[in-house]
């Protein structure tokens, strides 16, 4: 909604406590809904919001300068420093507290029973949109750590509702949640580190999945996350996940040390692969870049230490570090549509023996093969390309030597050796009567080939005899 403005709670894992003078300068939002953590708002942060006329804070009141004339504050019935505020309305159902905002309402918060959390899809007659930020996270303690929210097991989440908050279940104990099929957003850090969440069927409806909105969910072991937009780090370190299958786009982090995944599924079309998407997945032994992928970003795969077969198929670009540390792989295939490998692309795979390329040296420099020892097999007419490289790879020039000519000399080999066989036939006894037209013929080999290639003659003789 255009007329109602959401101000962040975070951004990539930092909070947002200040909002500064003039920054929503401009802004055409009739109201602005304010996060908790929000500790200082400047003089003069609203100026220029023309249209504004309606503030709600979630959270206590910050330190704050003057209020723009004509704008009415809203605050929680909870927070404090709020006396001279208009309150939200709020209603209680289930021990889950509601909020009537301008846009709708939204599960601010409340108590589990018996370890469940069920928020509605409607209260009091009005739809409920959303899962607030911070509704049912763990509390950041005074040391700076975060202490876990621990009565909550199982949460269901009734049709109507179309997003998820920021660090709406952060540090929570959840286990088990039920996504309605309206829902379309799951912001950044929502689920961050229960550690035992077991399972996460994302609807159709799901567009978007935030910043590291699953990271550490360490009890998760099968995702299908294809055809939606992914944030960084989404993923990052579920080291009980073992299976994936992702859609065209495969974020920057999105399975950094995921340890235990065994199994990528990519889909076709994928544009390209973001900076560190596997790194340290220790036990990924194979991965196939699908053909449409035409870069793989920096340290994409780094320290794979299992990974022995990757498919490149039509990748253009490998960045720097890419395949760094792949200490399993022993042989490559090159394809000729990769123009570009970065600074230490397959630096230390130790194990990489032999390199099979289809074309002539991409650009790169001399770390890209760094304390590598293997054998570049290419055609003589790429050799140069190779030897000038500076990769220091050794370079064996007889690949595809050219394929044609060695299966013209393999059927040149069989057909001298069946007319061996035909000879020694030959001499062991005449030719059989052959019959044509009701005739009888007595047929010489020479008769039979007439022209005929060798190998082909030979067989019908055979045939003959």
């Amino acid at each position: 909604d255009e007329e109602v403005l959401h101000l962040p709670a975070v951004l990539e894992g930092y909070d947002v406590c200040i909002i500064s003078s003039s920054a929503l300068d401009g802004c055409p939002s009739s109201a602005i809904i304010l996060s908790k953590n929000l500790k200082t708002v400047e003089v003069g942060a609203f100026d220029g919001c023309l249209g504004l006329k309606d503030l709600y804070f979630m959270g206590d009141r910050p330190e704050m300068g003057r209020i723009l004339e004509g704008v009415t504050v809203h605050a929680m019935p909870s927070a404090e420093g709020w006396e001279d505020a208009e309150t939200i309305r709020t209603a209680t159902e289930d021990g889950v507290e509601y909020a009537f905002l301008p846009d709708g309402v939204v599960a601010v918060g409340g108590s589990a029973t018996d370890g469940s959390v069920v928020i509605r899809g409607n209260i009091d007659g009005v739809g409920v949109v959303g899962v607030a930020e911070y509704a049912f996270a763990g509390t950041m303690a005074d040391d700076g750590n975060v202490r876990r929210r621990a009565d909550v097991s199982k949460v269901v989440i009734e049709e109507g509702l179309r997003s998820i908050g920021q660090r709406a279940f952060y540090y929570c104990d959840v286990k088990d949640v039920s996504l309605p099929e309206t829902l379309e957003s799951i912001g950044d850090e929502a689920f961050r580190a229960c550690l035992y969440l077991e399972e996460a069927v994302f609807p159709e409806s799901v567009g978007y999945i935030g910043f590291e909105a699953f990271r550490e969910c360490r009890s998760l072991k099968d995702l299908d996350v294809s055809s939606r937009f992914v944030g960084e780090g989404a993923f990052y370190i579920c080291d009980g996940l073992e299976s994936v299958r992702v859609g065209t786009e495969v974020c920057p982090r999105m399975f950094g040390y995921c340890s235990s995944l065994s199994r990528v599924e990519m889909e076709d079309g994928a544009g390209s692969i973001g900076y560190g998407a596997f790194n340290r997945c220790s036990s990924l032994t194979s991965v196939s870049i699908p053909d449409g992928v035409s870069a793989i970003g920096p340290e994409a795969f780094r320290d794979c230490s299992s990974l022995r077969k990757a498919d490149l198929n039509g990748t253009e670009e490998i960045g720097a570090s890419a395949f760094r540390g792949c200490v399993s792989l022993r042989s490559l295939d090159l394809p000729s549509s990769v123009s570009r490998l970065g600074g230490y692309a397959f630096a230390d795979c130790l194990g990489l023996e032999d390199v099979y390329a289809s074309g002539d040296a991409p650009e790169g420099d001399s770390t890209a093969f760094l304390n590598v020892d293997a054998t570049v097999h290419c055609r003589s007419a790429d050799a140069r390309s190779w030897e000038d490289s500076g990769f220091g790879l050794a370079v064996d020039a007889n690949r595809g030597v050219d394929a044609t000519l060695l299966l013209a000399a393999a059927l040149a080999v069989v057909a001298a050796a069946i007319v061996v066989i035909v000879a020694m036939f030959r001499k062991r006894r005449p030719a059989r009567m052959g019959t044509r037209n009701g005739l009888s013929k007595r047929f010489s080999f020479r008769e039979v080939c007439r022209g005929r290639p060798y190998a082909k003659c030979a067989i019908m003789y055979i045939g003959y005899t």
